[in-house]
C-alpha cells in the first residue's frame, strides 16, 4: 500500500519571539515493514536544517529561528509504500516472551525494561501488573489478553490528558487518550520484565486524523520487535505508518524546542493520512521550497548605547528561555 502524509504544525506567538531552536521527528524510516518514496520538509520563515540519528535511529530535523518572528509554520510530506509482515499465525506458534534476566548482555534491550520519564513507577501500576496473567497459550494469546486489560483499565477520552502527562497520572484519572494507552502497555510489559518501547507514527484510515501512537513488544532474538496497537486492539497492519521509536513519548515527540520571548504561544497541527496510487510525476522536479516571511521592524534600543548595554537590553527583552507545546499523540474519530 502507497500512503501519502502530509504533516502541517504551526507555532504561533501573541507578540515577536526570537532565538527558536526547533528539532522535530516526522521522516519515517525504511525497514522491513515500509519503505519510503520520498520525503520533503518545508519550513517558514526559511531557515537551514541540519538532520541527524538521535540514540534511537530516528532521523531528527533541527533548525534555527533566530530573528524575530511571531510564526513558524512546519510542513512535511511524505510517500511511504508498508508491506509489513502479519506475523499473527507465526505468533500463534510461539511461546509468550520470557522475561529478560537482570544479567542480559544486550544493553539496547535492557533500556526497554526500565522506568521511563513518562512511563513512572506507581503503585497503580503495580496493582495493574499484579492482576495479569503470566501463563498463556501463545505469544499471541498473551498479548490480546494484555490488550484487553489495559482497555479496561483506561477508558479512551479525549482531551483529558496532554503531551506531558506521565502514566502515574493517567491512571489516577482512569482516562486517556492512545498516547495513555501506550504507555500503560509498555508499563506492563516492563513490569513483566518484557521489553517494550513507544512508536510514534500515522495510520491511515477515514475521519479526523492526528498522530498515532502504539507499542513494540520485544518477541526475542528470532521474532526481534513486533507491533501492537493497544487503542485498537489489534496486531499493527499496513495502514500504519511508522515515524520513530523510544523508550515513551518524551523520545519522540513530533516538535520540541524552545524560545525566546514575553508573548504566549498557540499550536495548530493538521494531519492528512491517505492511500494513492501512485507518486506525482513532478515529485522530483519541483522541490518544496520555504518561502521566507519578512519581520516586521520592532522598536528597540538606541544604537548609541555601548554594545554592552545595548546586549543588556536585547536579553532583557527577549525574556527568560521558554519551552515549546508539543502536539498530543491522540487516536481518531
Amino acid at each position: 500500500m502507497l500512503i501519502r502524509v502530509e504533516h502541517e504544525t504551526t507555532l504561533s506567538y501573541t507578540e515577536p519571539v526570537t532565538d527558536a531552536v526547533i528539532e522535530i521527528r516526522m521522516s519515517p524510516p525504511s525497514n522491513d515493514d515500509q519503505t519510503v518514496s520520498g520525503y520533503r520538509l518545508r519550513v517558514t520563515p526559511q531557515v537551514p536544517t541540519t538532520s541527524y540519528c538521535d540514540g534511537f535511529g530516528n532521523r531528527v530535523d533541527l533548525f534555527n529561528v533566530n530573528a524575530p518572528h511571531t510564526r513558524v509554520e512546519i510542513r512535511a510530506i511524505s510517500f511511504v509504500r508498508t508491506h509489513r509482515r502479519f506475523a499473527g499465525l507465526q505468533l500463534a506458534e510461539l511461546q509468550w516472551p520470557s522475561p529478560i534476566e537482570p544479567d542480559c548482555s544486550d544493553i539496547d534491550i535492557l533500556e526497554f525494561i526500565r522506568p521511563s520519564p513518562y512511563v513512572d513507577e506507581c503503585p497503580e501500576l503495580d496493582e495493574f501488573v499484579a492482576t495479569l496473567p503470566r501463563e498463556h497459550r501463545s505469544f499471541a494469546s498473551g498479548i490480546q489478553t494484555l490488550m484487553r486489560a489495559v482497555t479496561g483499565r483506561l477508558k479512551y477520552e479525549k482531551e483529558v490528558t496532554n503531551a506531558q502527562t506521565k502514566l502515574s497520572e493517567a491512571l489516577a484519572l482512569g482516562s486517556g487518550v492512545c498516547q495513555d494507552l501506550a504507555h500503560l502497555f509498555i508499563g506492563a510489559c516492563r513490569g513483566m520484565r518484557v521489553p517494550a518501547r513507544y512508536v510514534s507514527g500515522y495510520i491511515s484510515q477515514p475521519g479526523e486524523l492526528a498522530t498515532h501512537a502504539w507499542c513494540q513488544i520485544w518477541g526475542g532474538p528470532d521474532l526481534g520487535w513486533v507491533d501492537i496497537d493497544p487503542t485498537r486492539g489489534h496486531f499493527v497492519d499496513a495502514h500504519h505508518v511508522v515515524i520513530a521509536v523510544g523508550r515513551d513519548f518524551s523520545d519522540i515527540a513530533p516538535n520540541r524546542g524552545c524560545w525566546k520571548g514575553m508573548g504566549e504561544e498557540t499550536i495548530s497541527v493538521s494531519v492528512k493520512v491517505e492511500p494513492v496510487d501512485r507518486m506525482p510525476p513532478n515529485w522530483t522536479d519541483h522541490p518544496m521550497v520555504s518561502r521566507p516571511v519578512a519581520a516586521k521592524p520592532q522598536p528597540g534600543p538606541s544604537a548609541v548605547l555601548p554594545e554592552k548595554a545595548l546586549r543588556q537590553q536585547l536579553v532583557a527583552r527577549s525574556g527568560p528561555l521558554r519551552h515549546q507545546q508539543s502536539q498530543q499523540q491522540q487516536d481518531v474519530d
